[in-house]
């Protein structure tokens, strides 16, 4: 090789190209940031950081390994090549990262400052790893003679003169100089075992000076300078990630969209006019609610007010209110703090989202004239979402056609959140922050600077409170994120007495007495569900005129009393029957099916799947015991709209007929239930009604905080400390009780043909091809696929296949699958588990 224009990084780019566009784009994304380092480091300082990552991380591309396997044209022979030691280059590029970065502080006499010193180290981690997962920091310093060989191989291959012409070229942009006579002479000639070395000194230094402060740490989590190098490796990291995807795939920039605040003032005023003229209470206190958010922005200090709360009860109007607040205070931002921040509408359930995003996108809808916004406007991201993302641009339509180097480009963008107003589920948005996966933190650049609503948050579990608490705290302050955390039940994240967290609604609690809409009605005493369905027959009868919910804990449990109630043959009822039993497909048609207006009874059985979100309006409704704010949730499903008759609620604590084990030991946490029953037994000492929910809410949150181990978000915190990437998966917002297989269920003429798709898949070679022809079929594929638990699904696994398969001639013969209840489980057995 004898010039710049032979040495590649990609077949059809130059190394010198991808680097420098890499780099550029590195520093420019960070450039158009807005962080409150002052304190830590110079802003300037860690974008030319950003900058020397960007054009390093491909250094050893420049080896005769890298650039011969680069050119060979024989498919089997490039295989042979591609798994040989010498070809791999990012263990190579972090050496040299390190070292470019160490040599830069040097420069700048910042090298001994104390958040400056660990910046080399930093940049080697984020380098060795930018084409895999983040791995714990001090493992990354093992080194063994293989190694070292390998190195000393790849240091003898590359051509110095082209890499000092690329780099001079390179490095001059920021005014960096770079002595490669002194790296050859002292790395190439040396062993490159004395860099590494010198990285495990640092290593060693850095981890012996915290354990020196761990007491410390333990008993003032709010440390930041811990959480200032674990979310910087995570910005540097995300940063490149992001540069190099983009420019390999030769993605176009997404443009920037400018979104009118008062659009929901003005679609609320459209659609809701007939509505208002009704004078409904209902409606009074929804448009008073929605006024006092919005107009709350008036009084917050955008320096200090970072974290706020949107507490109201259920049905009054949140979702519309939160995004018109969040663009009012986009707009805001962008005029007094000169930055655009984009809108993450962040929710716990999956069997929300496509509702709200659905709202979303009427908003915008409106606001385009009826046209569909494009991806670059609205964007819903969740491992089941769509892979088409449009612009105005690319007007793409049929998502068949498109080639899987569209649809590749489509996933890339996606997954980079490239919108202006994201919904997504908390799993995308939490395991962005908490996490060591390549896929999860790519996106987290565009994350800082935003406003994030974080809708029904009573859904994280309290024994995360504390973790989420010192995150939450740093990123708002340091980052610049907006946190509005949205509910009908707030729990005790932070806390409002000490001015942790800004309430958008000053007097909630004149809300919550307004809405007296049902009244609680609880049995203490454990019934078998023999005892139970006479209650609830009796029930049904006498109240033919009304509506009913019924909500269990368990799959078998809800079965068993679907069964029941259809045995009793009423006249004039639709019965409906919802569990992650039935295909989604089906789950989503009954819901909206049970949201009609009809002349007839609606009784709903569910598992909780219905509880959170779903726009349901009931008159009664029956809940297994579960935990208080679950209870508040399904009270949301009951006389949601404020009608003249009271809703009831009637909770019961049923248990199973042989073992007498109550049904929410199988799903609950033991903790949240005693201190559920410690409220109630309390409140049922009088009438409980909606008008004391808040001080039922308040009181349970305060037993929950007083009683709660932070145990587990300790131990997270002690990795986060450490850089202990690897062991980030011990965050987990879903705990898994049993292992689970998911099945595929052709119950109609249209799943026979998904299915029949996914199967010949299997003949095409190319696993990349493959991928992207079943991203094609995705959605739609999911929308039949169940999870069971391990013990049910043996008959059903597939061979080479990683998913099981019952087939629509199976289910025509009543085997393994009811149209109507869904998956048959053997006799007895308990099952079912939260939807999340």
């Amino acid at each position: 090789m004898s010039s710049l224009s032979k040495m590649y990084s990609h077949l059809d780019k130059l190394l010198v190209d991808h680097l420098q566009k890499v780099g550029n784009s590195c520093r420019q994304n960070l450039f158009l940031k807005k962080l409150n380092l002052d304190g830590y480091i110079d802003f300037d300082i860690l974008k030319d950081i950003s900058y020397l990552i960007g054009v390093s991380h491909d250094f050893g591309k420049a080896t005769v390994y890298f650039q011969e396997y680069l050119k060979e044209k024989n498919e089997s022979k490039k295989m042979e090549m591609k798994n040989k030691a010498e070809v791999h280059h990012s263990f190579i590029s972090a050496l040299f990262t390190y070292y470019v970065i160490k040599k830069y502080l040097l420069a700048k006499d910042l090298l001994s400052e104390k958040y400056y010193q660990y910046l080399p180290v930093i940049g080697f981690l984020v380098v060795k790893r930018h084409h895999g997962n983040l791995d714990d920091a001090f493992n990354e310093v093992i080194l063994d003679s293989k190694d070292e060989k390998v190195l000393e191989k790849q240091f003898n291959a590359i051509d110095f003169k082209i890499i000092n012409n690329i780099y001079n070229q390179l490095f001059s942009k920021i005014n960096f100089k770079f002595d490669y006579n002194f790296f050859r002479d002292n790395i190439i000639n040396a062993k490159p075992i004395y860099i590494y070395n010198e990285i495990d000194r640092y290593e060693k230094k850095y981890i012996r000076d915290l354990n020196h402060q761990e007491k410390k740490l333990i008993n003032n989590l709010n440390e930041e300078d811990t959480l200032f190098y674990y979310f910087t490796t995570l910005l540097l990291y995300s940063l490149l990630l992001d540069a190099d995807k983009t420019d390999a795939a030769n993605l176009q920039e997404i443009k920037r969209i400018k979104i009118d605040k008062d659009i929901v003032d003005d679609y609320k005023l459209y659609l809701f006019k007939d509505i208002n003229k009704k004078k409904k209470e209902i409606n009074k206190i929804r448009n008073e609610i929605y006024n006092e958010t919005i107009n709350s922005l008036q009084r917050l200090n955008l320096e200090k007010d970072k974290i706020l709360s949107l507490n109201v009860p259920t049905g009054t109007g949140k979702t519309l209110a939160s995004l018109s607040f969040a663009l009012k205070l986009k707009a805001k931002i962008e005029q007094e703090k000169k930055y655009k921040p984009r809108i993450i509408y962040s929710l716990p359930y999956l069997s929300i989202i496509d509702q709200n995003f659905a709202i979303f996108e009427d908003v915008f809808k409106f606001f385009l004239k009826g046209k569909t916004p494009n991806s670059n406007l609205l964007l819903k991201h969740h491992h089941l979402s769509d892979v088409n993302y449009t612009t105005s641009d690319t007007g793409k339509e049929e998502f068949e056609n498109l080639s899987p180097k569209d649809i590749g480009k489509d996933l890339l963008l996606i997954e980079g959140w490239n919108s202006e107003v994201i919904i997504t589920t908390f799993f995308q948005f939490f395991y962005s922050l908490i996490s060591n996966r390549n896929k999860s933190i790519r996106k987290f650049h565009n994350i800082v600077n935003s406003i994030v609503i974080l809708d029904e948050i009573q859904a994280i579990p309290h024994y995360y409170w504390l973790l989420l608490n010192k995150i939450i705290h740093f990123l708002a302050e340091k980052f610049n994120i907006y946190f509005i955390l949205v509910t009908a039940t707030q729990p005790l994240l932070f806390n409002e007495k000490e001015k942790e967290i800004e309430p958008l609604i000053k007097d909630k609690e004149k809300y919550f007495k307004a809405l007296n809409r049902v009244e609680l009605k609880y049995n203490s005493e454990s019934l078998c569900l023999n005892d139970f369905q006479k209650i609830l027959e009796e029930d049904l009868c006498n109240n033919l005129n009304k509506d009913f919910l019924i909500v269990l804990n368990t799959i078998n449990s809800s079965l068993e009393i679907y069964n029941f109630i259809c045995q009793l043959e009423l006249e004039d009822t639709e019965i409906y029957y919802l569990s992650t039993n039935i295909i989604p497909k089906e789950r989503l048609r009954r819901i909206k099916k049970s949201r009609e207006k009809s002349k007839k009874q609606k009784i709903i059985i569910s598992t909780q799947l219905i509880e959170a979100g779903v726009d349901l309006d009931v008159d009664i409704v029956y809940r297994d015991f579960a935990p208080l704010d679950s209870i508040n949730q399904v009270a949301g499903r009951c006389n949601r709209n404020f009608s003249q008759n009271k809703g009831l609620i009637k909770l019961f604590i049923l248990k199973e007929e042989e073992k007498k084990k109550e049904y929410y030991r199988y799903i609950y946490d033991s903790f949240i239930i005693s201190k559920t029953k410690d409220v109630l037994k309390e409140a049922s000492k009088k009438q409980i009604e909606e008008k004391g929910f808040l001080s039922l809410n308040n009181s349970y949150f305060d037993r929950v905080n007083q009683g709660k181990a932070d145990d587990e978000a300790k131990e997270i915190l002690e990795e986060v400390k450490k850089l202990n990437f690897g062991e980030l998966d011990k965050f987990k917002l879903i705990q898994d009780t049993y292992k689970k297989i998911d099945i595929f269920v052709e119950t109609d003429e249209k799943g026979r043909e998904i299915y029949q798709k996914y199967k010949d898949l299997s003949l095409i070679k190319d696993l990349f091809k493959r991928k992207n022809e079943f991203l094609k079929i995705k959605k739609n594929f999911y929308d039949y696929v169940i999870s069971i638990p391990h013990q049910y699904a043996t008959d059903f696994i597939v061979e080479d296949k990683a998913i099981g398969h019952i087939s629509l001639e199976e289910i025509k013969q009543n085997n393994y699958y009811d149209p109507e209840t869904g998956f048959k489980r053997e006799e007895g057995s308990v099952g079912g588990t939260l939807i999340y």
